[in-house]
Protein backbone atom coordinates (compact mmCIF):
# COMPACT_ATOMS: atom_id res chain seq x y z
CA UNK A 1 0.00 0.00 0.00
CA UNK A 2 1.34 3.69 -0.55
CA UNK A 3 2.42 5.54 2.03
CA UNK A 4 0.23 8.10 1.14
CA UNK A 5 -2.71 6.03 1.20
CA UNK A 6 -1.63 4.41 4.56
CA UNK A 7 -1.58 7.86 6.43
CA UNK A 8 -5.47 8.44 5.07
CA UNK A 9 -6.27 5.07 5.88
CA UNK A 10 -5.00 5.94 9.67
CA UNK A 11 -6.49 9.36 9.41
CA UNK A 12 -9.82 7.21 8.78
CA UNK A 13 -9.56 5.08 11.63
CA UNK A 14 -8.14 7.08 13.86
CA UNK A 15 -10.19 10.84 13.66
CA UNK A 16 -13.25 10.26 11.49
CA UNK A 17 -14.53 6.52 12.51
CA UNK A 18 -14.35 7.51 15.92
CA UNK A 19 -17.32 9.76 15.40
CA UNK A 20 -20.03 7.04 14.72
CA UNK A 21 -20.96 3.37 15.80
CA UNK A 22 -19.86 1.66 12.73
CA UNK A 23 -22.01 -2.08 12.39
CA UNK A 24 -20.27 -3.99 9.31
CA UNK A 25 -21.99 -7.15 8.35
CA UNK A 26 -21.49 -9.28 5.10
CA UNK A 27 -23.17 -12.07 3.06
CA UNK A 28 -21.61 -14.24 0.81
CA UNK A 29 -18.68 -11.59 0.49
CA UNK A 30 -15.17 -11.35 1.41
CA UNK A 31 -14.07 -7.79 2.22
CA UNK A 32 -10.03 -8.60 1.07
CA UNK A 33 -11.32 -9.73 -1.85
CA UNK A 34 -8.95 -9.56 -4.97
CA UNK A 35 -10.69 -10.32 -7.59
CA UNK A 36 -12.22 -7.14 -9.34
CA UNK A 37 -16.02 -6.54 -9.20
CA UNK A 38 -18.22 -3.70 -9.07
CA UNK A 39 -19.45 -2.53 -5.43
CA UNK A 40 -22.59 -0.54 -6.04
CA UNK A 41 -24.19 1.80 -3.04
CA UNK A 42 -26.96 3.81 -1.87
CA UNK A 43 -26.37 7.30 -0.71
CA UNK A 44 -27.57 8.64 2.35
CA UNK A 45 -24.64 10.79 3.41
CA UNK A 46 -21.89 12.97 1.72
CA UNK A 47 -18.67 11.13 2.92
CA UNK A 48 -20.41 7.46 2.26
CA UNK A 49 -17.43 6.73 -0.51
CA UNK A 50 -14.89 7.17 2.35
CA UNK A 51 -16.39 4.72 4.94
CA UNK A 52 -17.65 2.16 2.15
CA UNK A 53 -14.26 1.95 0.84
CA UNK A 54 -12.22 2.07 4.08
CA UNK A 55 -13.25 -1.31 5.10
CA UNK A 56 -12.18 -2.99 1.16
CA UNK A 57 -8.69 -4.05 1.09
CA UNK A 58 -7.65 -3.33 -1.78
CA UNK A 59 -9.76 -0.31 -1.56
CA UNK A 60 -12.45 0.15 -5.12
CA UNK A 61 -11.35 3.23 -7.09
CA UNK A 62 -14.03 5.72 -6.61
CA UNK A 63 -16.32 6.99 -9.07
CA UNK A 64 -16.32 10.77 -7.91
CA UNK A 65 -18.38 14.23 -9.12
CA UNK A 66 -15.77 16.24 -11.33
CA UNK A 67 -16.96 19.34 -9.32
CA UNK A 68 -14.84 18.13 -6.39
CA UNK A 69 -11.16 18.21 -7.84
CA UNK A 70 -11.80 22.20 -8.54
CA UNK A 71 -11.50 22.07 -4.87
CA UNK A 72 -7.46 22.22 -4.20
CA UNK A 73 -7.47 19.57 -0.70
CA UNK A 74 -10.10 17.34 -2.52
CA UNK A 75 -8.12 17.30 -5.73
CA UNK A 76 -5.04 16.29 -3.70
CA UNK A 77 -7.04 13.68 -1.63
CA UNK A 78 -8.79 12.04 -5.05
CA UNK A 79 -5.33 11.67 -7.12
CA UNK A 80 -2.40 11.36 -4.46
CA UNK A 81 -4.16 9.91 -1.85
CA UNK A 82 -6.09 7.28 -3.60
CA UNK A 83 -6.48 6.77 -7.43
CA UNK A 84 -10.83 8.15 -8.77
CA UNK A 85 -12.58 8.23 -11.84
CA UNK A 86 -14.14 11.76 -12.38
CA UNK A 87 -17.76 11.98 -13.38
CA UNK A 88 -20.19 14.78 -14.46
CA UNK A 89 -23.17 14.28 -12.53
CA UNK A 90 -26.11 14.58 -14.36
CA UNK A 91 -24.40 13.47 -17.69
CA UNK A 92 -22.56 10.82 -19.52
CA UNK A 93 -18.93 10.80 -20.06
CA UNK A 94 -17.16 8.63 -22.40
CA UNK A 95 -14.07 9.36 -20.80
CA UNK A 96 -15.39 8.35 -16.87
CA UNK A 97 -16.57 4.76 -18.80
CA UNK A 98 -12.96 4.40 -19.87
CA UNK A 99 -11.38 5.24 -16.37
CA UNK A 100 -14.03 2.03 -15.32
CA UNK A 101 -12.69 -0.11 -18.13
CA UNK A 102 -9.35 0.85 -17.47
CA UNK A 103 -9.72 0.18 -13.55
CA UNK A 104 -11.41 -3.71 -14.25
CA UNK A 105 -9.16 -4.73 -16.93
CA UNK A 106 -6.20 -3.18 -17.07
CA UNK A 107 -5.64 -2.08 -13.27
CA UNK A 108 -7.23 -5.33 -11.72
CA UNK A 109 -9.21 -3.12 -9.25
CA UNK A 110 -12.95 -2.97 -8.52
CA UNK A 111 -14.76 0.06 -8.88
CA UNK A 112 -17.16 1.97 -6.19
CA UNK A 113 -20.38 3.17 -7.88
CA UNK A 114 -23.27 5.28 -6.20
CA UNK A 115 -25.73 5.54 -8.88
CA UNK A 116 -28.10 7.90 -7.12
CA UNK A 117 -24.93 10.69 -7.87
CA UNK A 118 -26.41 13.04 -5.30
CA UNK A 119 -26.73 12.04 -0.77
CA UNK A 120 -30.18 12.16 0.04
CA UNK A 121 -31.44 15.30 0.63
CA UNK A 122 -34.43 13.58 3.04
CA UNK A 123 -33.41 10.84 4.29
CA UNK A 124 -34.68 7.84 1.58
CA UNK A 125 -33.32 7.21 -2.09
CA UNK A 126 -32.84 9.35 -4.64
CA UNK A 127 -35.54 9.31 -7.28
CA UNK A 128 -32.84 8.13 -10.21
CA UNK A 129 -32.64 5.70 -13.20
CA UNK A 130 -30.32 3.16 -12.88
CA UNK A 131 -30.74 2.42 -16.69
CA UNK A 132 -26.73 3.44 -17.60
CA UNK A 133 -25.39 1.12 -14.70
CA UNK A 134 -27.65 -1.99 -15.65
CA UNK A 135 -26.42 -0.84 -19.01
CA UNK A 136 -22.85 -0.97 -17.84
CA UNK A 137 -22.88 -4.12 -15.98
CA UNK A 138 -24.37 -5.94 -18.68
CA UNK A 139 -21.56 -5.11 -20.92
CA UNK A 140 -18.02 -5.56 -18.47
CA UNK A 141 -20.24 -8.25 -16.99
CA UNK A 142 -18.17 -8.20 -14.04
CA UNK A 143 -19.56 -9.20 -10.13
CA UNK A 144 -21.95 -7.09 -8.50
CA UNK A 145 -21.29 -6.40 -4.74
CA UNK A 146 -23.61 -4.11 -3.38
CA UNK A 147 -23.16 -1.90 0.17
CA UNK A 148 -26.31 -1.31 1.64
CA UNK A 149 -26.31 1.58 4.03
CA UNK A 150 -28.80 2.09 6.79
CA UNK A 151 -28.30 4.89 9.32
CA UNK A 152 -26.40 7.32 7.08
CA UNK A 153 -28.33 10.07 6.65
CA UNK A 154 -29.79 10.13 10.38
CA UNK A 155 -25.88 10.40 11.45
CA UNK A 156 -24.78 12.99 9.10
CA UNK A 157 -27.49 14.63 6.96
CA UNK A 158 -25.70 16.42 3.91
CA UNK A 159 -27.27 19.80 4.82
CA UNK A 160 -26.44 19.23 8.66
CA UNK A 161 -24.72 18.78 11.78
CA UNK A 162 -23.14 14.90 12.54
CA UNK A 163 -25.41 13.14 15.43
CA UNK A 164 -23.36 12.18 17.89
CA UNK A 165 -21.97 8.68 17.76
CA UNK A 166 -24.76 7.96 15.55
CA UNK A 167 -25.25 4.49 14.29
CA UNK A 168 -24.20 3.73 10.64
CA UNK A 169 -24.52 0.29 9.28
CA UNK A 170 -22.96 -1.25 6.06
CA UNK A 171 -24.05 -4.65 4.94
CA UNK A 172 -22.00 -5.91 1.81
CA UNK A 173 -23.16 -8.56 -0.26
CA UNK A 174 -22.92 -10.17 -3.87
CA UNK A 175 -25.96 -8.87 -5.64
CA UNK A 176 -24.96 -10.41 -8.96
CA UNK A 177 -22.29 -13.19 -10.24
CA UNK A 178 -20.33 -12.36 -13.55
CA UNK A 179 -21.58 -15.82 -14.72
CA UNK A 180 -25.08 -14.97 -13.93
CA UNK A 181 -25.65 -11.41 -16.01
CA UNK A 182 -25.26 -13.18 -19.51
CA UNK A 183 -28.81 -14.41 -18.21
CA UNK A 184 -30.00 -11.27 -17.46
CA UNK A 185 -31.52 -8.35 -19.79
CA UNK A 186 -30.84 -4.95 -18.85
CA UNK A 187 -34.48 -3.88 -17.61
CA UNK A 188 -33.81 -6.71 -14.95
CA UNK A 189 -30.61 -5.76 -13.72
CA UNK A 190 -32.15 -2.67 -13.61
CA UNK A 191 -35.10 -3.29 -11.40
CA UNK A 192 -32.53 -5.66 -8.97
CA UNK A 193 -30.73 -2.59 -8.69
CA UNK A 194 -33.27 -0.39 -8.14
CA UNK A 195 -35.00 -2.23 -5.55
CA UNK A 196 -31.75 -3.50 -3.61
CA UNK A 197 -30.80 0.26 -3.15
CA UNK A 198 -34.13 1.43 -2.28
CA UNK A 199 -33.75 2.69 1.70
CA UNK A 200 -35.32 4.81 4.13
CA UNK A 201 -33.65 5.60 7.37
CA UNK A 202 -36.65 6.52 9.25
CA UNK A 203 -38.47 3.31 8.80
CA UNK A 204 -34.98 1.39 9.07
CA UNK A 205 -35.00 3.01 12.95
CA UNK A 206 -38.84 2.93 13.62
CA UNK A 207 -37.66 -0.69 13.79
CA UNK A 208 -34.26 -0.41 15.62
CA UNK A 209 -34.78 2.71 18.01
CA UNK A 210 -31.25 4.45 17.85
CA UNK A 211 -30.42 7.35 19.27
CA UNK A 212 -29.15 10.19 17.12
CA UNK A 213 -28.56 13.14 19.46
CA UNK A 214 -27.13 16.31 19.14
CA UNK A 215 -27.56 20.25 19.65
CA UNK A 216 -27.70 21.32 16.09
CA UNK A 217 -30.15 18.54 14.45
CA UNK A 218 -32.33 21.18 13.04
CA UNK A 219 -30.01 23.73 11.45
CA UNK A 220 -29.11 23.52 7.74
CA UNK A 221 -32.35 22.05 6.95
CA UNK A 222 -33.99 25.37 5.87
CA UNK A 223 -31.64 25.47 2.90
CA UNK A 224 -34.05 22.42 2.27
CA UNK A 225 -37.61 23.16 3.31
CA UNK A 226 -38.97 25.66 1.44
CA UNK A 227 -42.62 25.17 2.65
CA UNK A 228 -44.51 25.62 6.03
CA UNK A 229 -46.52 22.63 6.93
CA UNK A 230 -48.48 24.94 9.08
CA UNK A 231 -49.49 27.96 7.40
CA UNK A 232 -47.62 27.08 3.94
CA UNK A 233 -45.68 29.91 3.66
CA UNK A 234 -43.29 29.73 1.06
CA UNK A 235 -39.25 30.48 1.98
CA UNK A 236 -40.23 30.91 5.60
CA UNK A 237 -38.75 28.00 7.53
CA UNK A 238 -35.73 29.19 10.27
CA UNK A 239 -33.79 26.57 12.47
CA UNK A 240 -32.05 27.13 15.75
CA UNK A 241 -30.19 24.04 17.61
CA UNK A 242 -32.86 21.35 17.40
CA UNK A 243 -35.81 23.58 16.53
CA UNK A 244 -37.57 24.76 13.52
CA UNK A 245 -39.77 27.68 12.90
CA UNK A 246 -41.28 30.05 10.74
CA UNK A 247 -40.59 33.19 10.10
CA UNK A 248 -44.95 33.57 9.54
CA UNK A 249 -46.69 31.66 12.29
CA UNK A 250 -43.82 30.66 14.97
CA UNK A 251 -42.78 27.27 15.94
CA UNK A 252 -43.26 24.68 13.65
CA UNK A 253 -41.55 21.58 15.29
CA UNK A 254 -38.02 20.31 16.71
CA UNK A 255 -36.29 17.10 15.84
CA UNK A 256 -35.84 14.53 18.96
CA UNK A 257 -33.61 12.20 19.85
CA UNK A 258 -33.88 9.55 17.47
CA UNK A 259 -33.97 11.93 14.59
CA UNK A 260 -37.94 12.05 14.10
CA UNK A 261 -39.98 15.33 14.22
CA UNK A 262 -42.26 16.24 16.83
CA UNK A 263 -45.98 17.10 16.88
CA UNK A 264 -47.14 17.69 13.57
CA UNK A 265 -49.54 15.13 11.61
CA UNK A 266 -45.84 13.19 9.94
CA UNK A 267 -42.47 12.31 11.96
CA UNK A 268 -39.99 12.75 9.01
CA UNK A 269 -38.18 14.55 6.72
CA UNK A 270 -38.98 12.45 3.78
CA UNK A 271 -42.36 12.96 4.44
CA UNK A 272 -42.05 17.19 4.52
CA UNK A 273 -40.03 16.63 1.10
CA UNK A 274 -42.41 14.98 -0.48
CA UNK A 275 -45.09 17.59 0.60
CA UNK A 276 -43.51 20.30 -0.29
CA UNK A 277 -42.61 18.93 -3.85
CA UNK A 278 -46.18 18.48 -4.31
CA UNK A 279 -46.83 22.62 -4.03
CA UNK A 280 -44.31 23.22 -6.88
CA UNK A 281 -46.88 23.46 -9.49
CA UNK A 282 -48.40 26.60 -7.26
CA UNK A 283 -44.89 28.17 -6.81
CA UNK A 284 -43.77 28.11 -9.98
CA UNK A 285 -46.67 30.11 -11.12
CA UNK A 286 -44.50 33.31 -9.86
CA UNK A 287 -41.31 34.14 -10.43
CA UNK A 288 -38.64 32.76 -7.11
CA UNK A 289 -36.09 34.89 -5.53
CA UNK A 290 -32.94 33.92 -4.19
CA UNK A 291 -29.26 35.03 -3.18
CA UNK A 292 -25.64 33.37 -3.88
CA UNK A 293 -22.22 33.28 -5.06
CA UNK A 294 -21.55 32.25 -8.49
CA UNK A 295 -18.63 30.49 -10.21
CA UNK A 296 -17.51 29.51 -13.39
CA UNK A 297 -15.84 26.09 -13.96
CA UNK A 298 -12.19 26.08 -15.68
CA UNK A 299 -12.46 22.38 -16.49
CA UNK A 300 -9.17 22.97 -18.29
CA UNK A 301 -7.03 24.37 -15.33
CA UNK A 302 -9.97 22.76 -12.94
CA UNK A 303 -10.60 25.74 -10.93
CA UNK A 304 -13.68 28.19 -9.80
CA UNK A 305 -13.72 31.54 -11.11
CA UNK A 306 -15.37 33.82 -8.58
CA UNK A 307 -17.92 35.83 -10.38
CA UNK A 308 -19.28 37.90 -7.31
CA UNK A 309 -22.41 38.14 -5.54
CA UNK A 310 -25.73 37.49 -7.56
CA UNK A 311 -29.24 38.09 -7.00
CA UNK A 312 -31.49 35.15 -8.43
CA UNK A 313 -34.36 35.19 -9.89
CA UNK A 314 -35.94 32.55 -12.12
CA UNK A 315 -39.21 31.89 -14.21
CA UNK A 316 -41.16 30.28 -16.31
CA UNK A 317 -38.36 30.83 -19.28
CA UNK A 318 -35.26 32.56 -17.75
CA UNK A 319 -32.27 31.88 -14.57
CA UNK A 320 -31.31 35.44 -14.28
CA UNK A 321 -28.52 36.33 -11.94
CA UNK A 322 -27.54 40.17 -11.37
CA UNK A 323 -24.63 40.78 -9.76
CA UNK A 324 -21.40 43.00 -11.27
CA UNK A 325 -22.60 41.45 -15.00
CA UNK A 326 -26.08 39.97 -15.30
CA UNK A 327 -26.24 36.88 -16.55
CA UNK A 328 -29.59 35.52 -18.25
CA UNK A 329 -29.79 32.21 -19.11
CA UNK A 330 -32.77 30.08 -20.83
CA UNK A 331 -34.01 27.30 -19.24
CA UNK A 332 -34.26 25.25 -22.46
CA UNK A 333 -30.93 24.74 -23.06
CA UNK A 334 -30.07 24.97 -19.08
CA UNK A 335 -28.59 21.23 -19.05
CA UNK A 336 -27.13 18.55 -15.94
CA UNK A 337 -28.76 20.88 -13.26
CA UNK A 338 -28.30 19.20 -9.77
CA UNK A 339 -26.81 19.94 -6.48
CA UNK A 340 -23.76 19.35 -5.67
CA UNK A 341 -22.68 19.69 -1.52
CA UNK A 342 -24.52 21.45 0.83
CA UNK A 343 -25.81 23.75 -1.04
CA UNK A 344 -24.47 24.12 -4.15
CA UNK A 345 -26.34 24.19 -7.71
CA UNK A 346 -24.44 23.57 -10.67
CA UNK A 347 -25.39 23.19 -14.62
CA UNK A 348 -24.21 23.57 -17.99
CA UNK A 349 -25.15 26.31 -20.19
CA UNK A 350 -23.85 26.44 -23.60
CA UNK A 351 -20.52 25.94 -23.73
CA UNK A 352 -20.16 26.99 -20.00
CA UNK A 353 -20.39 25.19 -16.33
CA UNK A 354 -21.62 27.74 -13.51
CA UNK A 355 -21.64 26.93 -10.01
CA UNK A 356 -23.59 28.70 -7.43
CA UNK A 357 -23.40 28.71 -3.08
CA UNK A 358 -27.21 29.51 -3.14
CA UNK A 359 -29.23 30.12 -0.42
CA UNK A 360 -32.43 28.17 -1.25
CA UNK A 361 -31.14 25.19 -3.48
CA UNK A 362 -33.75 23.13 -3.39
CA UNK A 363 -36.51 25.38 -4.21
CA UNK A 364 -34.52 26.57 -6.66
CA UNK A 365 -33.51 23.24 -8.65
CA UNK A 366 -37.35 21.93 -8.12
CA UNK A 367 -38.66 24.95 -9.86
CA UNK A 368 -36.33 24.12 -12.94
CA UNK A 369 -36.93 20.63 -12.62
CA UNK A 370 -40.79 21.69 -13.14
CA UNK A 371 -40.47 23.96 -16.15
CA UNK A 372 -38.32 21.70 -17.72
CA UNK A 373 -40.34 19.48 -17.56
CA UNK A 374 -38.71 16.64 -15.27
CA UNK A 375 -40.57 16.44 -12.27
Amino acid sequence: MPMVTAVARTFVKWFVMSKYRFVITTDHFDLREKEPYFLIANHPSELDPVYVAYYLKPYPYPVANIMLYTKPMLKFALTRLIRSIPKRKGQSDMRTIRGIVNALKKDKRSVMLFPEGNASFFGEQTDVSYLSTAKLVKKLKQDVVVAKIDGGFLAKPRWGHRAKRGHYHIHYYRLLKSSEIESCSVPEIEDLLAKNLAFNDYDWNRRMRYPYVGKKRAEGVEHYLYWCPKCEAIQSITTKGNEISCRTCGSVTRVDDHGFLENLPFDDFVSWGRLQSKKIPVIAKRPCHSEGVLYKIDFDRMRRINLGHVDVTLDSRNLVMSGEKTYSLALSRLEGTVITRKNFLSFDYEDNTYYIEIKDPKLILDVIDYHKGEQ
